[in-house]
């Protein structure tokens, strides 16, 4: 029997998870559709399809390139931000190498440092501090001889916790250790310049900043001796074989464009409707606390004493709201944020937090309700837990 939604009220729906991936912004979206449309040819070829394919790949590099000040030709394609992760790894590493990273790095540095330490690499892992942040004397002194990489994200997907790398990348300059971060929350959220930044290598990814999915990139500075872990016809320098999403990195192209260009405006914006978020929280009689600081504008991961994550994020979801409880790294899964783990809560907090996160399309009014809908759910659970 099929259900009936006739007189189900009208619900506008808010999506709060940004930090797992955006929507495709409409000029995205409109130039993706028209490169899709019109440029069919492969890159490779030397006629004029080809070569027109070709172009709009180039222009795609010069405008990343262009959003976080480096040279074109240190900006290489790839399928998303876990492939440019893998790439650094898996190419730069070899038995007796050592690596520095954190405890709480996305899967996709931590799952190939496991498989790495098992064929004979020394992995050390350094834990996030109460903040939420990698220390940086922490990563200084776990330095050894060997050690070949340090690879620390720029900012945290679950916290939204900005770290350091600035200071973590002087650290490694001064000894002559290549640093590489996962930047893939960071693009088009913080101000980005490797110009300036002690960065050697640096992974990104298109669908965390409006937009498509399945394209990424990596930066790798000139000079660092990054070598391919796949083999195929040699395309983007040799570093990673196969034949171009052309419209796709047409849109990463024009995403990151757009990204930087509004990145100001953007800022100021979440900035404000977080503050109002939070005000609305107090006023609905909440008892929350933020997990964390140093956070990028927009993301929370906020503490709701006595309220289950899961439970929470189900029930919001039927109001049309979504939010999440830890990180969406796991396809199909949904497990308390490790990160706080790491920074030393306990599994009680960990399975009572849930992460929030607000894009440049929400309005005032879109919090104030995210917020009221948190209301009518939590304010009467935590004044009587056995309600």
């Amino acid at each position: 029997m099929g259900v009936n939604f006739a007189h189900r009220p009208a619900m506008k729906n808010i999506y709060c998870d940004i930090s797992a991936t955006t929507p495709l912004s409409p000029e995205v979206n409109e130039f993706i559709f028209k490169i899709q449309s019109t440029v069919f040819g492969n890159p490779s070829s030397i006629h004029r399809f080809g070569q027109e394919a070709k172009a709009v790949i180039e222009h795609a590099r010069r405008q990343i390139s262009k959003a976080i000040n480096c040279s074109p030709g240190e900006i290489y394609f790839t399928g998303c931000g876990s492939e440019s992760n893998n790439l650094v790894l898996h190419s730069l590493l070899k038995p007796g190498d050592h690596l520095i990273t954190s405890t709480y790095e996305h899967p996709a540095v931590k799952k190939p440092a496991s498989t790495l330490e098992s064929a004979g690499v020394n992995v050390s892992r350094i834990p996030p501090d109460k903040d939420g942040r990698i220390s940086p004397s922490n990563v200084e002194h776990a330095l050894k001889p060997e050690t070949r990489l340090v690879s620390i994200m720029m900012v945290n997907n679950e916290i939204g916790s900005v770290n350091d790398v600035v200071s973590i990348g002087e650290i490694c300059k001064s000894k002559g250790i290549l640093f590489h971060t996962d930047g893939v929350q960071g693009l088009g959220k913080i101000p980005v310049d490797l110009a300036a930044l002690p960065i050697d290598l640096m992974s990104m990814s298109a669908h965390k900043l409006y937009g498509p999915k399945g394209v990424g990139a990596l930066f790798v500075r000139r000079g660092v001796p990054i070598t391919s872990i796949l083999q195929g016809g040699g395309q983007e320098k040799n570093l990673r074989p196969g034949t171009e999403n052309i419209a796709g990195i047409a849109g990463f192209g024009l995403a990151a464009q757009l990204a930087v260009e509004t990145l100001e405006k953007s800022s100021t914006h979440l900035k404000n409707i977080t503050q109002i978020f939070l005000t609305s929280l107090t006023e609905e009689n909440i008892r929350f606390s933020v997990n964390g600081s140093h956070q990028i504008p927009g993301v929370l991961n906020i503490y709701f004493p006595g309220i289950e994550a899961q439970s929470l994020v189900i029930r919001m979801d039927m109001a049309g709201i979504a939010i999440s409880a830890g990180a969406a790294c796991s396809s199909g899964t949904a497990k308390p944020a490790g990160a706080l783990l790491d920074m030393g809560f306990d599994i009680d907090r960990a399975s009572t937090s849930v992460r929030i996160s607000f894009g440049k399309f929400h309005t005032v009014e879109d919090v104030i309700t995210v917020a009221e809908e948190l209301g009518k759910i939590i304010t009467p659970l935590q004044k009587d837990p056995l309600q």
